[in-house]
């Protein structure tokens, strides 16, 4: 019986993606020309693993061109779900929805699973979950190098669990681009057939995504169209309390 894993990038595709030195046609001003005009709603956007806010501020600076509120998380590096990443992010966002309203989230590689993560853990907090070259279908084994043989050093945190939530279709309005040039994760992970209308090509190498033109752009169509009302199913059950 053939396995359900997505096929992970060869090292040909990694050393490929690790190489390129820089992107395909970089995020600019003009970038902004075109895209839909933001209402105004905040933005929270979350960088990739051991990435921190630098890795997004040319990405917010545009949505502000466009009229949103982009926030970056401000929690330092990605050093992937760790209990003090995970309360300090819900914390984040609990802030920013009493300050602003329902919070809009796009999340980069890792970033992204944090993103549906929240969309589950704190549904009414989150207005949209864009996910980009996030590897949510295997998030433990889709990427070139496996986390599973490293997941001892999130000892604080049930990565079993936080990988069962971000497979399951976020309760909010939710989107996913991916890239068949990522060396990175496997990018059949980071879309679902089963939802084709939710799930958009791009063209990038994984490492320069945020400071993609074309990324960029998607992003902006996807917030202003809200990427429709979330699938109709249960919830994976209720909203746990906000310690915060």
């Amino acid at each position: 019986m053939p396995s359900r894993t997505p096929p992970r990038p060869t090292l040909r595709h990694a050393l490929r993606d690790y190489a390129a030195l820089r992107p395909r046609h970089r995020l600019t001003p003009d970038s902004v020309r075109g895209c839909p005009a933001g209402d105004g709603s905040p933005v929270l956007v979350l960088p990739g693993i051991l990435r921190s806010d630098r890795q997004t501020a040319r990405f917010r600076d545009g949505l502000t061109m466009l009229g949103y509120l982009p926030l970056g998380w401000e929690l330092g590096v990605d050093w992937g779900p760790t209990s003090r990443l995970l309360e300090g992010l819900t914390a984040r966002l609990s802030t920013v929805a009493r300050s602003h309203g329902p919070v809009r989230l796009v999340g980069f590689s890792m970033g992204g699973l944090f993103a549906r993560f929240l969309g589950h853990a704190r549904p009414s907090l989150v207005r949209q979950v864009i996910t980009v070259c996030s590897p949510f279908r295997d998030p433990i084994d889709s990427a070139w190098l496996p986390l599973r043989p490293l997941l001892g050093i999130w000892p604080d945190a049930d990565i079993a669990a936080m990988s069962f939530m971000v497979r399951q279709i976020p309760p909010v309005p939710w989107a996913a681009l991916y890239s068949r040039q990522d060396g990175v994760v496997a990018w059949r992970s980071c879309q679902d057939p089963a939802w084709p209308t939710h799930c958009f090509e791009v063209h990038c190498r994984h490492k320069f995504a945020p400071a993609e033109d074309e990324v960029f752009r998607r992003v902006a169509t996807c917030l202003a169209e809200g990427q429709g009302a979330p699938p109709p199913g249960p919830k994976l059950g209720p909203e746990a309390p906000d310690p915060h």
